[in-house]
């Protein structure tokens, strides 16, 4: 009962009539139990109604912000249940409920690479991309390269490895796009549990399996503006691990 006023007055001041509409329950029951909550300092009584007080907000904030999460992690269950999270912070897991409407994305024996194909697609179209990876496939750097030539600004992170493997296979596209304005590179030692993208419209997740290898056939993708928000974090908490990649180190890499 206390869950469904808290919800009830989150926004607005409700009157007992009101909240006997939407709650389709007896005002006896209802007022006996905002009895409880003013004795307890969450709700008060105002001239036409009831409202939360500023530790009932609070209380709503975190009890939308819980149903949230369990309704993004009861939707894609398999998706969470059979990968490695733990290249997520702590701070941002609980925050997992703005992943909504998310859908899944999944390669099939006929079409393995279906995922890798409409995230091509993404980045090609973006004008705003922030990406951290520890794998590469083939069309990356020249999806990157294209999107640049757009006109796109794009922020990528990568491991170790995988600027040794693009240093040495896209030597001459990675040299041109160190050269421009609106493409910033960074360098991250540790190994990176994740990989995804967050573009202007777009989170791009993909995890690894829990037997430890990159999942390439499965992605979690969200339009919108809070998957994006949730991406800048994320993305802001990799930067704060990485360092910028420059034409000299990309020089020192390539002798």
């Amino acid at each position: 009962m206390r869950t469904k006023l808290l919800l009830c007055l989150e926004d607005n001041e409700v009157s007992a009539g009101q909240l006997e509409n939407v709650l389709k329950i007896r005002s006896s029951t209802i007022l006996h139990s905002i009895k409880d909550m003013i004795d307890s300092g969450i709700v008060y009584k105002k001239s036409t109604g009831y409202a939360l007080t500023n530790i009932g907000q609070i209380q709503a904030l975190l009890l939308d912000r819980l149903i949230n999460a369990l309704k993004v992690l009861d939707e894609h269950k398999d998706f969470w249940l059979t990968h490695d999270m733990s290249g997520i912070p702590d701070d941002l897991l609980v925050k997992i409920g703005m992943l909504g409407d998310a859908q899944i994305l999944k390669g099939d024996a006929i079409d393995l690479l279906k995922t890798q194909e409409f995230f091509v697609k993404e980045l090609v179209s973006s004008k705003q991309i922030r990406g951290v990876s520890p794998i590469i496939v083939p069309e990356y750097p020249f999806a990157i390269a294209a999107a640049i030539k757009n006109g796109a600004k794009a922020d990528l992170i990568l491991t170790d490895k995988i600027i040794d493997i693009v240093v040495k296979e896209h030597s001459e596209i990675l040299k041109e796009l160190l050269n421009q304005e609106n493409f910033n590179l960074y360098c991250i030692k540790e190994d990176v549990r994740l990989a995804f993208t967050v573009t202007d419209r777009l989170l791009s997740l993909g995890l690894y399996r829990k037997d430890g290898g990159y999942d390439i056939t499965c992605d979690l993708n969200c339009i919108g503006e809070q998957p994006r928000l949730w991406g800048v974090k994320l993305f802001e908490y990799y930067v704060l691990k990485s360092r910028p990649f420059t034409r000299d180190d990309f020089d020192e890499h390539a002798q």
